[in-house]
């Protein structure tokens, strides 16, 4: 159910196509800029939970986060676009368009609008510390299962979260990762992979020297 009046007239507006069934994995950020970093946890992703594809939600500003700086919306459209370099991935401007300012709002419209399609949310374990401060999180928890994958200096925060704490009994084993979309909600998988150091604060930092 859709509490938000807003997304509801955009979902009766848009006239985008309706996607046929398929297994989306979404991942939303603020791509400030989009790097390597983003594009290794998709497509790990992508491989490992038995996705069609990832949809990049590029986030016009975080609410929960302090910007040293911000790149404007569409400069980080572009860093996405130019690293992207598979069909399975696209970037989406929908919390810009629909004026959409929590992830709750965004995974709702979506749930709507591709009713025929299986969604997962993913995330990086270095935002699992701050996950129980978002907007509705458990609402989020109980409306599509949740891939985190591993980031550096990250790895602890799925013993010590909020959510992961609260959710424990719900995790899935990571053997069954390509089965979590289909898993009846809540439900969560932590992906171990090799790590990748790159971070958008790095490359604004090297842009910046």
């Amino acid at each position: 159910m859709i509490s938000d009046p807003k997304i509801k007239r955009w979902i009766t507006s848009s006239r985008e196509a309706v996607s046929s069934s398929q297994r989306i994995g979404l991942l939303g950020g603020s791509f400030n800029p989009a790097h390597d970093g983003h594009l290794s946890i998709s497509k790990i992703a992508l491989r490992r939970l038995g996705l069609d594809q990832i949809w990049w939600i590029v986030s016009p500003r975080n609410p929960l986060k302090k910007y040293d700086f911000l790149y404007d919306f569409e400069e980080r459209v572009f860093s996405a676009r130019k690293i992207i370099n598979t069909n399975n991935i696209s970037i989406s401007k929908l919390e810009l368009n629909a004026q959409i300012k929590y992830t709750i709002g965004t995974l709702e419209y979506l749930r709507a609008r591709y009713h025929r399609s299986r969604f997962v949310w993913i995330m990086g374990a270095d935002n699992l510390n701050q996950f129980h401060l978002w907007r509705e999180w458990e609402k989020i928890v109980r409306l599509m299962p949740i891939a985190i994958i591993d980031r550096p200096s990250s790895s602890l925060n799925v013993t010590s979260s909020v959510f992961a704490n609260k959710y424990k009994a719900y995790r899935v084993d990571e053997a069954d990762s390509n089965q979590l979309i289909y898993y009846k909600k809540p439900a969560w998988v932590f992906m171990h992979t090799k790590l990748n150091y790159q971070s958008s604060s790095q490359l604004r930092n090297s842009e910046v020297k």
